[in-house]
């Protein structure tokens, strides 16, 4: 899907079992050296060339929205100046995209998220060294009046990617 918008990447996967269950494991790989600097209406762009139905373009496009509010209100600026290091790259796309056709192609209609679990320390990126919750995953669990508890373990368990990507997908935070 995504080659037809123009962005050229490869995915490989393999059956692996992690945490004592079994899984896929998927791997984004490109072929271009780094990745450009990309703003909102890029993405959105990439997203309204990907040949999927109006459903699975606005959730994609919903995740978009809440990572592009969630950094203007760290950086302080307005959302149409933002502009992506980490969630502009190839692999966030892919998340963001093949999450919403995932959620699709298996008619998911509801999603409960009692609550995320986030790790603590720092965390390199492209803006330095940053807290763990980093300042964006933080505004999204806060815009979306999400349930987050920090547990002992050191890193990031929560990217702002996958914050978006939970508040475009929940329907409820009531515990099951």
């Amino acid at each position: 899907l995504l080659a037809q918008a123009g962005v050229a990447c490869r995915l490989e996967v393999w059956q692996e079992e992690r945490g004592g269950g079994p899984g896929c494991r998927v791997e984004v790989s490109w072929e271009a050296e780094g990745q450009p600097l990309r703003h909102p209406a890029d993405i959105a762009a990439i997203f309204a060339a990907v040949p999927v139905a109006d459903r699975v373009r606005h959730k994609a496009l919903a995740v978009l929205e809440a990572l592009t509010l969630a950094e203007a209100e760290a950086h302080g600026i307005a959302p149409e100046e933002v502009h992506f290091h980490e969630v502009g790259a190839i692999d966030s796309i892919v998340d963001i995209i093949a999450a919403a056709v995932t959620f699709d192609s298996l008619g998911i209609t509801d999603v409960i998220i009692p609550c995320l679990t986030e790790g603590r320390g720092t965390v390199r990126c492209q803006h330095g060294v940053l807290p763990v919750p980093v300042p964006a995953t933080m505004n999204i669990i806060e815009a979306y009046d999400m349930p987050l508890t920090i547990m002992e373990a050191k890193g990031e368990y929560v990217t702002p990617t996958g914050a978006a990507i939970a508040a475009a997908i929940c329907t409820t935070h009531q515990p099951v």
